[in-house]
């Protein structure tokens, strides 16, 4: 009888081992769990700091290497040429005496047009000049690169900028497209809540005193409809209550609004446009936005 109490008692203390040990088998498991965890989220920090160092030695060795340290332009109207004229100034950050400067447009990727100007030096690393960007070509994308020469050879830096000669334009307008209602009812096409905002982006306030504000209905890219425009609510802001013109099934009908300048340059922009489908349907036009705005220099 004692002894079988004995070898009972063994068994216990045997599988209170066994469960002590399970037990800290797990602790040690998820310890180490732990500590893997932490391994790998110090590894992924680390990389995420080698990369920002990497990324930041590589942006100061591009700014080290860069021809241009500062450069602004500022455009203008020339009524006479029908161009854009470009003031613009840049300051080298290395100059020598001798170091002649030039500055480059670039239209459309290189397929439109290219065009220079000659920059002249202050003896103080600051070059200045004028480039004409053409208006009668329709809107232009184009991108700016300076060229500087001297005794040790040349160097060519694109100034990092895509610039489209509708936005650098005295007069801009916000079409409040959405505002505007359309109908084709009985071989009449009418317009309801025509809108306009006019505003500048590169000019003073003064740029903004237009005349001859009028909304046009177009048909076909005809003058079918036009009505003066009304001061709205809001400053620069214009609207009229609604346009009406005949129009047969497949024409196509714009709303655009006109307005002339302090200059006497005259704008037409395009608000929206449809094709008049069938009675009572009408589709959106998709005209190509890039041939507006329209200038008239008469």
């Amino acid at each position: 009888m004692e002894e079988r109490k004995k070898r009972d008692w063994v068994r216990l203390l045997t599988l209170a081992l066994c469960v002590l040990l399970l037990l800290v088998n797990f602790w040690q498991g998820k310890r180490l769990e732990t500590l893997e965890r932490r391994i790998s989220e110090a590894q992924m920090h680390l990389s995420a700091d080698i990369r920002d160092i990497e990324d930041t030695v590589y942006s100061q060795l591009q700014e080290e290497d860069k021809l241009v340290q500062s450069w602004s332009c500022t455009p203008s109207v020339n009524m006479e040429k029908r161009c854009l004229n470009l003031e613009v100034s840049a300051v080298l950050k290395e100059w020598r005496e001798d170091t002649a400067a030039e500055l480059l447009w670039i239209g459309d990727g290189g397929t439109v047009g290219e065009g220079s100007a000659p920059l002249a030096g202050d003896g103080r690393g600051t070059f200045t000049g004028a480039l004409e960007i053409p208006l009668d070509r329709g809107r232009l994308e184009f991108g700016l690169n300076l060229v500087a020469r001297d005794g040790g050879g040349q160097r060519r830096e694109s100034l990092d900028t895509v610039y489209d000669t509708g936005e650098l334009l005295p007069v801009q307008c916000d079409p409040q497209g959405g505002l505007t209602k359309a109908e084709y009812l009985k071989g009449v096409f009418t317009v309801y809540e025509c809108g306009a905002d006019l505003f500048t982006k590169h000019y003073s306030a003064r740029a903004l005193e237009t005349e001859s504000r009028v909304f046009r209905l177009r048909r076909n890219d005809e003058i079918a409809a036009e009505q003066a425009a009304e001061p709205g609510d809001r400053s620069n802001g214009y609207f009229c209550g609604k346009l009406s013109a005949e129009v047969q099934p497949g024409d196509r009908v714009a709303l655009t609004f006109f307005c002339r300048d302090e200059n006497g340059l005259g704008y037409e922009f395009l608000l929206q446009d449809w094709i008049a489908v069938e009675e009572r349907d009408v589709a959106r036009g998709g005209s190509a936005w890039e041939d507006w705005p329209r200038l008239t220099w008469d």
